[in-house]
C-alpha cells in the first residue's frame, strides 16, 4: 500500500500549472494509466486541447474554477467530477482566490504525441 497527502507533494512546474504524479503505470500496473494532481494558481489556465487516445477523469478537490469541454462551460466546486473522452476539447481556468486543485485519472495515455492544440 502507498499513501500520500496533497500538502506534502513536491510539485513539478509546468506551463501555466504545477503537477505531481503520485502513481504512474508502474504503480498501477497498467500501461498508459496515471493518477496525477494538478494545481492552478488564481487566474491561471490551460488552453483548449484534446487527446487522440487518452480518457481522463477529472475530480475537483478544492478551489473553484471552470472546465470548458466541447464548448460547454462548467463552473466547478469541490466534489464535482467529469469524464473526458478521446477527442473532447477541454480547458481549465482558476476563477477563484485560492489554488484550484484537480485530481486526474488517465487511461491509455500516449504521451506528448497524444496532445493536440
Amino acid at each position: 500500500m502507498k499513501k500520500g497527502k496533497i500538502p506534502e507533494l513536491e510539485w513539478e512546474e509546468r506551463f501555466t500549472y504545477r503537477k505531481n504524479v503520485p502513481f504512474g503505470e508502474n504503480e498501477l500496473r497498467c500501461k498508459g494509466a496515471k493518477f496525477q494532481v494538478v494545481s492552478f494558481a488564481p487566474g491561471k489556465r490551460i488552453a483548449p486541447h484534446y487527446h487522440r487516445k487518452t480518457c481522463e477523469i477529472f475530480f475537483v478537490h478544492s478551489g473553484q474554477g471552470a472546465i470548458v469541454m466541447n464548448n460547454k462551460r462548467f463552473e466547478c466546486v469541490s466534489g464535482d467530477f467529469f469524464l473526458c473522452e478521446p477527442s473532447d476539447i477541454h480547458s481549465f481556468e482558476n476563477t477563484g482566490d485560492e489554488d484550484f486543485i484537480i485530481l486526474v485519472f488517465k487511461t491509455n495515455e500516449g504521451g506528448d504525441k497524444d496532445i493536440f492544440f
